[in-house]
């Protein structure tokens, strides 16, 4: 998969009704369905499969120093 093929062009409305079942589940315990799940899991993979691929892989120092840059003005 190339870099172009998972660059969003804008908002996907199935994300969207994704981000809102996982809301809900945050807010009130409402269960997730096994699809949406399963369409959360194969996007988070795929993120993380970029990331690896663009970073290589990064040690945990190396992380949480990334972190805490994110936390100085």
């Amino acid at each position: 998969m190339s870099t172009a093929e998972t660059k969003p062009t804008g908002t996907d409305l199935q994300v969207l009704a994704d981000l809102d079942a996982v809301m809900k589940r945050i807010i009130d315990g409402t269960p997730v369905d096994p699809e949406t799940g399963r369409r959360i899991e194969e996007r988070a993979n795929r993120i993380t499969q970029e990331i690896y691929r663009t970073h290589g892989l990064i040690d945990d120092e190396t992380f949480q120093k990334l972190l805490d840059d994110d936390d100085e003005p």
